[in-house]
């Protein structure tokens, strides 16, 4: 199977992929202080770092016009392992008073507007792996902002 052709990605779309990566990683930090399990944190930095070799994958494309595409699939397989890791990390951490009072918080307001808004935007990015063309420059803007507004809005929702 050939390359895809993503030459015309500019440095801008690169540096404003780092965005969302930069508030899940405040949001995981944040949760971690909480969450003191090694699934979690393990699970967290796999997530993390998966998001930023896609950020160099796009740097490197948009500087070098090459395509390194491990850096681009590596997060097929790094960022779903890492879910996992993090999803038993909060299951086998929280005891049933602490899992009452995170439903609590997530149900208030205005985190469940956040936490709403994340969950559509995680939606809308699952459709658009299936939908938009990965090596036009225009999906990947409408990726990006509506990865970047989901992960705010997650980052706000642990704040809230």
């Amino acid at each position: 199977m050939s390359k895809k052709n993503y030459e015309d990605l500019p440095l801008s779309l690169a540096f404003f992929d780092g965005v969302p990566v930069l508030f899940f990683s405040m949001a995981m930090i944040i949760l971690a202080m909480h969450v003191h399990n090694m699934c979690f944190i393990v699970g967290a930095v796999m997530i993390s770092l998966a998001g930023l070799g896609k950020v160099i994958w796009k740097i490197v494309i948009a500087a070098t016009k090459k395509d390194y595409d491990l850096l681009n699939k590596q997060l097929r397989v790094v960022m779903p392992i890492g879910f996992v890791l993090l999803i038993a990390g909060i299951v086998t951490e929280l005891n049933e008073k602490q899992i009452k009072l995170v439903q609590q918080r997530i149900c208030s307001f205005p985190a469940i507007v956040f936490f709403t808004i994340t969950i559509v935007g995680m939606v809308l990015m699952s459709v658009f792996a299936f939908t938009l063309d990965s090596t036009k420059k225009r999906s990947h803007w409408i990726e990006q902002i509506t990865n970047a507004i989901a992960q705010g809005c997650l980052l706000l929702g642990i704040f809230s």
